[in-house]
């Protein structure tokens, strides 16, 4: 029996977190590896096994992360877990970065969270081009300046090793609360109908 993983430790400095369906994990791997290579702070659940969950731990990598790359698919957009990252995201104020790397028909629920949010098709684009637009899209989504991130909220500070709250911005964005919120009762009326 191989002793449990544990998860990486959330990073110091800005980072993205990426949201994807383990069964695409080779494809997301090489992607990751190339980001990584040109600079990106990358945090990803590398140590999940298949079933397992550790949601404090993805709840803090996601609460503290600059953007979310999200790997979208009909895996991911079928999974309980990228919907849940995506959803939590939204409610922090995250913005997404979505790359589609195979057609997908976005639930009622994805819809309504990233309807609006430019997507990067992966699946149209040579190799060279994708990972230029993806690279300027996670630079600009990081400094609030993405077209590709429309969901971001005020970004607050995030402060490492500390029990410090970061200040409250001046103003309240509900938005991506009543986003987050009504995403997470579609998808609930969406799982549990079926």
């Amino acid at each position: 029996m191989s002793p449990p993983a544990v998860l990486p430790p959330v990073p110091d400095s800005r980072y993205v977190f990426v949201c994807y369906a383990h069964d695409e994990r080779i494809l997301v791997l090489e992607q990751i590896a190339w980001l990584r290579a040109n600079g990106f702070e990358i945090w990803f659940d590398e140590a999940i096994e298949a079933g397992n969950r550790w949601s404090e731990d993805l709840a803090r990598a996601v609460e503290g992360c600059s953007a979310v790359l999200y790997f979208l698919s009909p895996k991911s957009a079928s999974s309980r877990y990228c919907l849940d990252e995506i959803h939590f995201a939204l409610e922090c104020g995250r913005p997404i970065v979505p790359a589609e790397i195979e057609p997908v028909t976005l639930t009622p629920g994805l819809r309504l969270s990233l309807g609006g949010t430019h997507r990067i098709f992966m699946y149209k684009m040579d190799a060279d081009d994708f990972r230029e637009k993806l690279a300027s899209g996670l630079r600009a989504a990081m400094d609030g300046t993405s077209a590709l991130a429309l969901h971001a909220g005020p970004s607050s500070p995030v402060v490492h090793g500390t029990d410090q709250v970061p200040p409250a911005p001046a103003a309240f964005n509900w938005r991506p609360v009543l986003v987050g919120v009504l995403t997470a009762i579609a998808a609930f009326v969406l799982i549990y109908a079926t």
